[in-house]
C-alpha cells in the first residue's frame, strides 16, 4: 500500500483500504464504503447546506475520515463500537508516523490561536495552532500529507511545524468556538465599552438554537456568544453551567459527571450582557435585583431539551445557574439506573403494587429525581393517571400531568396534594415531604388507595422511617403504608477506553470489608481509568447509582408500628439480608463499573454499613 506523497494523495479509498488492512473495517465494508463515497459525501453536504440555511461552509473540503465516520461501520475488533472519526484518524496518524492528538477545547490557547493564523485560514486548510515550544509551533491538522500547507505555516509563521493529527469534526468545532466564542465576547466586550452598548432589552427570545456555522451571521455578539456557550455544554454533557461574577472578571464553570470545571473568564464588562441575555431566553425580568427562577425550551438534534435558570444577587453581580435537564438522562429505563438485579426486582414489584408509600432518599445530587421519573416512565399509560407535584417542575413530560407547588398561591404540597385527591389519580409523586402536613397527606394518600412515590433527605433507607416519625406521622400508619425505601447515591463511571486492572494493597482490601486482607492483597483486581481524550483525562466517563433497597416484610412492620429504635430496624433489615451502601458499592468495584476510591469516596457516611 502506498504512502501518499503529497495533499491529493490522502483520498477515501486511502483511508478505507487503511482501516480494512488495520482490522478495523472488513473487506465487506471496505467495498461498501467505496461504491458509496460519492453518495454519502453529497449527503454530507446536503445536511451542512441545511444545518446553515442553505450557505455554503468557508472551510475545507469533507475529510475522507470525516465521510468514513458517517457510514457508521461496526468496528471489526469491537463490535460493541462503531469506526468513528477518533479511530479512523488515530489509524492514519499510525501510518503516517504522526502524533495522534484529541483536542480539548478547554485546553486552546485562544491568544495563541488567534493571533497566529486568521480565521479564513485556518477554516480553509483545516488547521489549528495547539502550543509553541523551544521555536517550534505544534498544529493539528486533519491531512497528514498537506506538505505545502506546513511550508505556508512556516513561512507565515516563522517557527518550525510540528504537525500532529486531529478529527476534522474536532478541528473545525475548535476553530467555531476559538473564533467564535471568544471573537463574539471580544467584540460585545468593545459594544459594552462603546459610547452605547447593545440593546439587551430588545433582543428578541430564542429558543431554537442556530448551528454553530450559522451563529457567525449574528449580528448580536451577545446572542451568539450565549448560544456558542450552550452548544459547548450539550456537546460536553454538563448538567450544569456557572456564571460566577468576581471582581476583576466573570468565570464560567460546567459541571460534568458531578464535578465542577473551569471553562472560560470572560471580561467583568460582558457578565452583565449574557446575564440579562439568558434572563429574556427564561422570561425573567432584567430590571429586577432579587432572586428569580426561569425555564427555557429548546432542541438538541430530534430531542426536546428544557434548561432551569436560576439567578441570585452577589457583590459583584448576579450569578446564573443553568441546569441542563436532558430527558435522556432524566428519564430512563429501569435497568439503565445502576440496580443490582435482584434489587431491580424488588423496585419493580413495588410498583405494580396497587397502594402503598415508596421513599426514595439520599443527598442533594443523588440521582433521586432520575429514580422518580424513570419509575413513573414505567408506570405511565393510557390506563393510568399519573400526577406529580414538584417544586419547581424538573421537566415537563407528556404522560404526566404535574403541578407546580408554590405556597404563595395556595398550592404548597400539602395543599396541592389535598386538591389532587379529588382528581382521581392512580399514581401521586410527591417531590419533597418536607413538613408534617405534607407527610400526614402522603400517608393518608397510600392508605386511601394510592401509589405514592417521594423523597425524603436521609443518609440510608432506615432512617426514612425515623424521618417520617419526626415529622409526626404515627408509627403504626407508617408500618401500614410504607412499601419499601431506597437510598442511593451517585458514582462516576471507570471510562471505558482507558480502563486498567489494578491489584487493590491490603489496606483497600480491609476498606472493603474483607477478614484477613493481607491475604487477598495483589490478588483482587478493581479497574481504573489512566485518562483519555474521550473522558477529558478524568479516568471516568458517565454515572451510575450505587442502592441500598429495604422492602417492607412482615417482620419489619411490625417492628415500625411498634416504634422500635432505628438501629433495631438496621439490625433486622440486615438480617433479613438488606445489602447497604458500601456493600452495593464493593460489588460495583468488583464488576469494574467504578473506580476503589470513587465508591469508598461517595459511601463514606454509609461506613458503617458493610
Amino acid at each position: 500500500m502506498r504512502k501518499p506523497q503529497r495533499a491529493s494523495d490522502y483520498t477515501f479509498a486511502y483511508v478505507a483500504e487503511l482501516l480494512a488492512r488495520q482490522g478495523l473495517l472488513t473487506e465487506d465494508a471496505r467495498r461498501t464504503a467505496v461504491a458509496r463515497e460519492n453518495v454519502q459525501r453529497a449527503r454530507l453536504l446536503r445536511d451542512q447546506a441545511s444545518r446553515t440555511g442553505g450557505r455554503a461552509l468557508r472551510r475545507a473540503e469533507l475529510s475522507p475520515v470525516e465521510i468514513i465516520a458517517s457510514f457508521g461501520f461496526d468496528d471489526a475488533h469491537r463490535e460493541s463500537e462503531k469506526v468513528d472519526e477518533d479511530k479512523a484518524t488515530r489509524a492514519v496518524a499510525d501510518a503516517a508516523g504522526l502524533p495522534y492528538r484529541k483536542i480539548d477545547p478547554i485546553k486552546l490557547d485562544a491568544q495563541l490561536i488567534t493571533r497566529t493564523l486568521s480565521r479564513p485560514f485556518a477554516r480553509k486548510h483545516g488547521v489549528i495552532p495547539m502550543e509553541r515550544h523551544d521555536g517550534r509551533l505544534v498544529v493539528a491538522t486533519a491531512n497528514p500529507f498537506d506538505q505545502e500547507l506546513f511550508e505556508n505555516l512556516r513561512g507565515l509563521t516563522g517557527a518550525e511545524i510540528e504537525p500532529v493529527l486531529s478529527a476534522p469534526s474536532d478541528i473545525h468545532r475548535a476553530i467555531a468556538e476559538v473564533y467564535g466564542f471568544r471573537q463574539q465576547i471580544k467584540e460585545a466586550q468593545t459594544q459594552l465599552e462603546g459610547p452605547t452598548g447593545p440593546d439587551v432589552g430588545n433582543l428578541e427570545q430564542f429558543v431554537d438554537l442556530s448551528g454553530l456555522e450559522a451563529l457567525e451571521a449574528s449580528s448580536e455578539p451577545v446572542v451568539a456568544a450565549v448560544e456558542y456557550l450552550l452548544h459547548y455544554a450539550f456537546e460536553q454533557r454538563a448538567s450544569d453551567i456557572h456564571l460566577e461574577p468576581r471582581r476583576d472578571e466573570s468565570v464560567i464553570r460546567m459541571r460534568i459527571d458531578g464535578v465542577l470545571h473551569p471553562v472560560y473568564r470572560i471580561p467583568k464588562g460582558v457578565h452583565g450582557a449574557i446575564a440579562n441575555r439568558f434572563k429574556i431566553m427564561s422570561r425573567l425580568d432584567i430590571s429586577l435585583r432579587k432572586p428569580q427562577d426561569g425555564r427555557i425550551r429548546t432542541a438538541r438534534g430530534e430531542a426536546e431539551m428544557e434548561l432551569r435558570v436560576s439567578t441570585i444577587p452577589t457583590a459583584f453581580g448576579d450569578k446564573i445557574v443553568i441546569r441542563v435537564l436532558d430527558p435522556t438522562v432524566l428519564v430512563r429505563d429501569l435497568s439503565e439506573l445502576g440496580f443490582l438485579p435482584d434489587e431491580r426486582g424488588s423496585f419493580e414489584r413495588w410498583l405494580m403494587r396497587p397502594h402503598g408509600l415508596v421513599v426514595v432518599t439520599g443527598p442533594t445530587g443523588s440521582g433521586k429525581t432520575t429514580t422518580l421519573y424513570s419509575a413513573l416512565q414505567a408506570l405511565a399509560s393510557p390506563e393510568v393517571n399519573v400526577v406529580t407535584i414538584e417544586d419547581p417542575i424538573e421537566m415537563v413530560h407528556d404522560q404526566f400531568n404535574q403541578i407546580a407547588a408554590n405556597a404563595k398561591t395556595g398550592t404548597g404540597f400539602a395543599e396541592a396534594l389535598r386538591h389532587v385527591l379529588r382528581q382521581d389519580p392512580d399514581v401521586i409523586m410527591v417531590g419533597e415531604v418536607r413538613d408534617a402536613e405534607t407527610a400526614s397527606q402522603a400517608v393518608q394518600a397510600a392508605l386511601t388507595g394510592h401509589l405514592v412515590l417521594t423523597t425524603l433527605h436521609t443518609s440510608d433507607s432506615v432512617g426514612a422511617v425515623a424521618r417520617l416519625r419526626d415529622l409526626g406521622v404515627p408509627s403504626f400508619l407508617i408500618g401500614a403504608t410504607l412499601t419499601g425505601v431506597v437510598a442511593q447515591r451517585l458514582v462516576r463511571q471507570v471510562c471505558p477506553s482507558c480502563a486498567q486492572d489494578v491489584p487493590l494493597t491490603a489496606d483497600e482490601v480491609a476498606d472493603l470489608g474483607v477478614t484477613h486482607p493481607e491475604d487477598y492483597a495483589g490478588k483482587l483486581i478493581a479497574r481504573r481509568g489512566e485518562g483519555c481524550a474521550r473522558c477529558r483525562f478524568t479516568g471516568y466517563y458517565g454515572r451510575t447509582g450505587l442502592f441500598e433497597v429495604l422492602p417492607m416484610n412482615a417482620r419489619l412492620r411490625h417492628l415500625v408500628a411498634s416504634g422500635a429504635t432505628p438501629e433495631v430496624l438496621l439490625r433486622t433489615a440486615r438480617q433479613d439480608g438488606l445489602r447497604g451502601l458500601r456493600q452495593h458499592a464493593v460489588r460495583k468495584v468488583a464488576a469494574g463499573v467504578t473506580s476503589f476510591e470513587e465508591a469508598m469516596h461517595n459511601t463514606a457516611d454509609a461506613e458503617g454499613d458493610r
